[in-house]
């Protein structure tokens, strides 16, 4: 069975955010799971994937800041499931909303405000009821500084459909909150399928090839850019601030 090699290059994760004065910074972890990654003949609506063809299923973990990223990812898809002489134009991909990271305190993350603010190990006091619960509700905060031990902790692609988020404030067991949304659609997604809500445990990405691919006999090469240059983002909360990551923007070719 022939695979397909996901070739892992220089870092492009840009981060659509929604906080204009968001400060990014370098990830020492990413970890992503992807689900499900189709092969499209088109993309008619914006998030359809016309014509697809699934090339990889099943939760996989990729730490796409660690060196051998490239050789976990390539056994991921099976070009044998492509008809010969087929064109495709665009790649879909199903992504969990849970991203596990850790900051870099060689390079650290700053907020808006120039703090340093490292990634801390999630625990269910961080929110208003609990981790399982407000996931995809709350977004957390955590003490700023250089004297909080950086660990990797759980952070979350927040809802942006009917059933809004908010701002966990005042304290890191989430004693208050601010809206960020009430009930709008992602305005600034490019790829995410562009309302999220609380059942939604995965958000969905499609990407335009750098070129047509129409099959032939010789297994094709695809090739996805990544990097964590800047794959986090930081705001401060007053005293405290959060850290998240949103809508990855990456090249794909096949060839």
């Amino acid at each position: 069975m022939k695979k397909i090699f996901l070739i892992l290059f220089s870092i492009l994760f840009l981060l659509v955010s929604k906080n204009a004065f968001a400060a990014k910074g370098k990830a020492a972890v990413y970890k992503v799971t992807m689900n499900e990654v189709k092969l499209c003949t088109g993309n008619s609506s914006g998030t359809t994937c016309d014509g697809g063809v699934t090339i990889g299923s099943g939760d996989k973990e990729v730490d796409i800041a660690a060196v051998d990223a490239g050789a976990v990812a390539g056994t991921y898809g099976d070009a044998a499931l492509l008809p010969l002489g087929v064109t495709y134009t665009h790649m879909w991909i199903k992504i969990s909303r849970k991203f596990v990271l850790k900051t870099d305190d060689a390079n650290p993350v700053l907020t808006d405000d120039g703090d340093v603010c490292r990634t801390t190990a999630t625990a269910d006091s961080h929110y208003e009821n609990d981790e399982e619960t407000d996931k995809y509700t709350h977004k957390r905060v955590q003490t700023e500084g250089t004297g909080v031990t950086t660990a990797e902790g759980n952070y979350y692609i927040l809802n942006h459909g009917t059933n809004g988020a908010t701002l966990c404030a005042g304290n890191i067991s989430c004693g208050s909150t601010s809206t960020i949304t009430t009930g709008t659609t992602c305005v600034n997604c490019v790829a995410m399928k562009d309302d999220l809500d609380s059942n939604d445990d995965y958000h969905e990405l499609i990407y335009l090839l750098e070129a047509p691919y129409t099959v032939s006999l010789i297994p094709p090469t695809i090739t996805m850019k990544f990097g964590t240059a800047e794959a986090l983002s930081s705001n401060d909360v007053g005293s405290l601030c959060n850290i998240w990551a949103e809508e990855p923007v990456f090249t794909v070719s096949v060839k």
